[in-house]
């Protein structure tokens, strides 16, 4: 059986002002991405929560992305490319970190090994992407009949009453199959200045929320140990670094891993207190 590494996050006490804010002071700002379903500022939700604000309280420079939600990674990449050339143009910074979760990891990757921003960037962390595909992607493409493409008409209504302008669900599913990943993953390669590291969940037996423990092991047939929606296996790029827990919520889905616990009802799990830490380990790291 495999060993789950973890990583477990608590609440920081700090004794001054001075050195909270001075915490996540990282050399180079920071960007996060979001992934697929939901554009970062939209009339449902927002994607990051509070987090990006309560990093900015400990003396991170925070931005996001706010791509589209449901389209290709080549789109979403040139997207990508220019918010975070008007970040560096704005800062005077030579660099930035990225912190992209689900498929915006893999537009991360793409933007920065094909798009010319190797030098532009200072590491790139992902947090649940499929690096190596996601069965559900496979279900969705291979196994529904054809009643998908109706589907994927109502998903892009959906995107671009969120504010996407030409969405292409179907095509943004496909990309993250296996197939389509073993592909990518023979054409963009790392660039070697620039620092990987991933991040995993999974949901297991124990997780509160009945519907992502179904998926989860309708999941596990295929893929293995998973969040929901990714494996475990699939999350690994770079220098994994080990699962996301915390004591009170040792078992985290998809959608926890940015804070959307509305989806899960998992309220045990805070997701502030691991972006610190992570945001930490960049700063210690020297990025």
């Amino acid at each position: 059986m495999e060993e789950l590494t973890e990583k477990v996050f608590k609440d920081k006490a700090f004794s001054s002002d001075s050195e909270k804010l001075g915490y996540c002071d990282t050399q180079y700002p920071l960007i996060l991405v979001s992934g697929m379903g939901f554009k970062e500022h939209n009339f449902i939700l927002n994607y990051w929560g509070t987090i990006p604000d309560y990093l900015k309280s400990h003396g991170a420079e925070v931005y996001t992305a706010n791509q589209d939600a449901f389209c290709g990674h080549v789109e979403n990449a040139m997207k990508l490319k220019k918010r975070i050339n008007d970040i560096l143009n704005k800062t005077g910074k030579e660099k930035i970190n990225i912190i992209a979760h689900s498929k915006g990891g893999i537009e991360a990757r793409y933007m920065v090994s094909k798009l010319n921003m190797g030098s532009k960037t200072a590491s790139l962390t992902t947090i649940g992407s499929p690096h190596h595909g996601s069965g559900l992607a496979d279900i969705i493409v291979g196994k529904i009949p054809i009643g998908r493409f109706a589907a994927a008409r109502l998903v892009n209504i959906y995107a671009m009453l969120m504010g996407d302008r030409r969405p292409d669900s179907l095509r943004a599913v496909v990309q993250v199959t296996t197939e389509a990943m073993k592909r990518f993953n023979k054409e963009v390669e790392n660039h070697p200045d620039v620092y990987y590291q991933s991040y995993a969940s999974h949901v297991n037996k124990q997780y509160p929320n009945i519907m992502w423990r179904t998926m989860a092991g309708l999941l596990y047939v295929s893929d293995g140990k998973n969040d929901g929606i990714v494996s475990i296996e699939s999350a690994k790029w770079g220098n994994y670094q080990g699962l996301i827990q915390t004591e009170a919520s040792p078992s985290i889905n998809h959608a926890d891993q940015v804070g959307l616990t509305q989806f899960s009802g998992n309220l045990a799990f805070d997701a502030h207190n691991f972006y610190l830490e992570l945001v930490r380990a960049l700063k210690t790291a020297g990025h």
